[in-house]
């Protein structure tokens, strides 16, 4: 816990790297408390301000989370999605080895909107299939997804038990439908009411906002899905080279 003087490393980064590193190591889970400001100037020797800037350094890499009545405490690990292959909320958890699982909001047959229409390249009021679901990780709630597809590719998908299962798994096997690509756009953006009492977060947290539209291997849009992601639970990896 002593901090050196003799080096050039600023004594809040010192502190930063110091509980940092407590983190990464697990010697801290999350949800443990981080001692209070005066009880980490004690500890190191340094001033308030010193230990402010460190603290700001954790809060703003996701590290901790300040609250006004419990203090600030480890934040709870952030679920990464790394934007290499298609692949569902169900495959992607399972390859981390936790559960997925879901909870079905809305699934119905409807009228195609304009928008998706458009994004499907179906006839304005084309009947589709629409599935709202909230994606949970380990009973955690993650995300809320918004699923759409022509009505004619999978007739009678909405009577299927689809609380826990993968979409993608049961086009592929029922259907015979096998999204091959995606385009996917990213918004950051504010959480509202409704989203936040299914994902379980207050009004107004940050969310990550995602659309996707999938192909079959004739360039033909299948599926056009919305997708709310926690913005303090998920974060996502994309892999960029120069060829």
């Amino acid at each position: 816990m002593e901090l050196n003087h003799d080096l050039p490393t600023p004594l809040y980064q010192q502190v930063y790297d110091i509980w940092k590193r407590k983190i990464e190591t697990g010697e801290l889970k999350p949800g443990d408390r981080i001692p209070t400001e005066r009880e980490l100037c004690e500890l190191h020797g340094v001033s308030q301000i010193t230990v402010r800037q460190a603290i700001q350094m954790l809060v703003q890499e996701g590290l901790v989370i300040r609250r006004p009545r419990t203090g600030t405490r480890v934040a709870q690990r952030k679920f990464s999605q790394q934007l290499v292959r298609l692949t569902s909320f169900s495959e992607d958890m399972r390859s981390r080895g936790l559960i997925p699982g879901g909870r079905v909001v809305f699934a119905a047959e409807e009228k195609a909107d304009v928008a998706t229409a458009r994004r499907l390249k179906l006839d304005e009021n084309a009947s589709i299939v629409k599935i709202e679901r909230v994606r949970v990780a380990e009973d955690e709630p993650m995300a809320i997804e918004t699923f759409r597809m022509s009505a004619d590719l999978c007739p009678g998908i909405v009577n299927e038990n689809i609380e826990d299962k993968s979409l993608y798994e049961l086009l592929r096997i029922r259907y015979r439908i096998d999204p091959v690509w995606a385009q996917q756009s990213f918004e950051a953006s504010s959480c509202k009411t409704k989203e936040a009492e299914l994902l379980g977060i207050r009004r107004g947290a940050p969310v990550l906002r995602v659309e996707r539209i999938a192909y079959d291997s004739s360039e033909t849009p299948i599926e056009y899905t919305t997708s709310v992601y926690r913005g303090d639970r998920y974060k996502l990896h994309v892999y960029m080279n120069t060829r």
